[in-house]
């Protein structure tokens, strides 16, 4: 055998490897599909269910939307009657937070005033504790 012969035979033997390669992976891509054929038509079936659990959960969605509403306008019709009070009680509450306030800064005021009369007393006091300590000092 000569050199070209052996060349071609390694040629020949690595096509049919390659070959065999492709085929493994047309086998392989072939049970993928039908892997994949099944499960989607698992999947049509769990489908069709949900389908249905979907129509009947929407019919009760639908009901309790009804209900939902008729509940809805009756707390409407209440909480205008309970705002109604609140607003008049906010009035109320309103017109004596403003008489306490100023009731409230008429005394912080009044407060100042005194402070400042105290301290006038307490200056005035160690005034005259220096001056009887003095005479004192000076008998």
């Amino acid at each position: 055998m000569n050199l070209l012969d052996k060349e071609i035979l390694e040629l020949l033997k690595s096509m049919q490897k390659d070959i065999k390669d492709v085929n493994d992976k047309v086998n392989n891509l072939s049970e993928g599909q039908n892997n994949l054929t099944n499960e989607v038509s698992s999947l049509k079936g769990e489908v069709r269910k949900n389908s249905i659990k979907l129509e009947s959960i929407e019919k009760k969605i639908d009901i309790i939307a009804e209900v939902q509403t008729a509940h809805k306008e009756q707390d409407v019709r209440g909480f205008q009657g309970i705002s109604n009070s609140i607003k008049d009680k906010d009035s109320l509450i309103s017109s004596a937070v403003k008489d306490i306030s100023k009731d409230v800064k008429e005394l912080k005021q009044g407060q100042d005033e005194i402070k400042e009369d105290i301290k006038k007393v307490k200056i005035a006091t160690g005034n005259n504790c220096i001056e009887i300590e003095y005479l004192k000092a000076t008998k």
